[in-house]
């Protein structure tokens, strides 16, 4: 799928942010920053599709779609790419970047006249500093408030002592505001993918071995570390065991299950010859199964016969492969829906909190906000938004007159075809009216307050499944 935005408005927005950062950059700095994103992802093509061998612990480094010693660099690459080089990308990154952007450039003027902003913006091109997500989430709130008709203000850091981010300032009101960006992953989240992995690689390289396709679909009802590395082995050589091969099979058991589908390769290549599809996107997903879930966890393994890129220029286009024809292929979706994995995975705020109330001078009263995305599905939001809960309402605040906490859940969702996010504001009060009318980050208003948009998640499964 060719990028197709350039001329909506958010991407008109999101040039703008782009354009101001090249700028503050530089002309010559950024096309060096630039040139080390194309040779990641060069270097990560030689190695996916079989130029060069991977060297000793080299594998996980170079895998990943998305470059961890630069990530501004990155996403002001993806940006560019909307309007320069529209065959190129990533869905999934995209999707992730592309509404800050946005938001940046369409209220740059209203940024630029806060206090301390070049500073801000310096420290979001810094590479060594390297945390672009905690930075565009400072800019987001401190929109907000400037939205609301707060004169606000960033604090410059100090190697001293701790201070808070911005100074909002209304109608002789005066407040300390904190912000605190969430962790992208929990650890936990991480675990658990690396075990993953190890039991969907052995499978992916079976089926690879023998040419066969399929898609298989795993729910795991306990940790995947408490499963056998060969789970997945064993459970699709019983359906060849039993000679259903050509069928649709469900096997349930204590701590799994799992539904094996044939995937009728002609057809699919009649699909993929139709298209342009390029490879590790939504759209080869849907290409393969006839539809992808936003924010589902898939892993697919095909057997290439004829690829092709799309681009004008060697030097500057990368991920831009595209899909022609495969000889075979396995697609896995999983999820893991035991109740210690959505517990461990629902990442509570307590320590955040603390550094925040802790970097509120006592002199004036607090705001404090939290952002973090939802990557792990809505069962592990509902979990954390009650251990939030929770967690505030008996925090020992000490000293600190902490006025509202403010928790932006942002979801960041990648289509077949496009991308989208779900944002949910919720705070937690001592004043009876908010500080804030509109309390989202990335949108102008608000028709509901103080509802979860993972509940709706939740309401539209379990209806599938009943339905189902």
């Amino acid at each position: 799928m060719l990028n197709i935005y350039a001329n909506e408005e958010w991407a008109i927005e999101a040039k703008k942010a782009l354009n101001f950062f090249i700028s503050r950059m530089g002309d010559t700095k950024w096309t060096e920053r630039r040139a080390k994103v194309i040779s990641y992802f060069h270097n990560v093509e030689s190695i996916q599709y079989g130029t060069k061998e991977i060297k000793t612990g080299e594998k996980k480094a170079i895998l990943p779609i998305a470059v961890y010693e630069d990530w501004i660099a990155w996403y002001m690459y993806l940006v560019e790419s909307i309007f320069y080089r529209p065959s190129c990308g990533d869905n999934l990154q995209s999707a992730r970047i592309f509404p800050f952007f946005s938001m940046i450039g369409k209220n740059l003027s209203t940024l630029l006249d806060i206090d301390g902003i070049e500073t801000k913006i310096d420290e979001l091109l810094n590479e060594k500093k390297n945390q672009p997500d905690a930075i565009f989430f400072e800019l987001a709130v401190a929109n907000l408030y400037c939205k609301n008709g707060w004169k606000v203000c960033f604090i410059p850091e100090s190697t001293f002592y701790k201070s808070p981010d911005l100074q909002i300032r209304k109608n002789g009101k005066q407040y300390w505001v904190e912000c605190k960006r969430m962790q992208k992953v929990s650890d936990y989240s991480e675990s658990e993918r690396s075990e993953w992995q190890k039991r969907s690689i052995k499978l992916s390289e079976l089926l690879n071995n023998l040419k066969l396709s399929y898609y298989i679909d795993i729910t795991f009802k306990v940790p995947v570390a408490d499963t056998d590395e060969n789970i997945l082995v064993d459970t699709f050589i019983d359906y060849l065991k039993a000679k259903e091969s050509g069928k649709i099979m469900e096997s349930k058991t204590n701590q799994i299950e799992v539904v094996i589908k044939p995937l009728d390769i002609t057809s699919i290549n009649k699909n993929l010859k139709d298209k342009n599809i390029r490879n590790h996107s939504p759209e080869i997903i849907e290409a393969l199964i006839g539809e992808y879930i936003s924010g589902g966890n898939y892993v697919t393994a095909l057997g290439y016969d004829e690829l092709y890129k799309l681009g004008t220029n060697k030097d500057l286009d990368v991920l831009n492969i595209y899909v022609n024809k495969i000889n075979n292929a396995c697609i896995m979706k999983w999820i893991n829906i035991s109740d210690y994995s959505i517990d461990m995975k629902a990442k509570d705020i307590k320590r955040l909190l603390v550094k925040a109330v802790n970097q509120i001078p006592s002199d004036n009263p607090g705001i404090i906000h939290v952002g973090y995305e939802n990557l792990d599905g809505p069962y592990v939001e509902r979990k954390r938004f009650l251990k939030i809960q929770n967690t505030i309402q008996n925090f020992d605040y000490k000293d600190k007159d902490i006025q509202a906490i403010f928790c932006n859940n942002i979801q960041l969702l990648a289509t077949s075809n496009n991308f989208d996010w779900a944002e949910t504001a919720c705070f937690y009060k001592k004043s009876i009216d908010p500080n804030l009318k509109n309390h989202l980050l990335l949108a102008d208003s608000i028709n509901k307050f103080n509802q979860p948009h993972w509940e709706e998640d939740i309401y539209n499964l379990e209806k599938k499944d009943t339905e189902g």
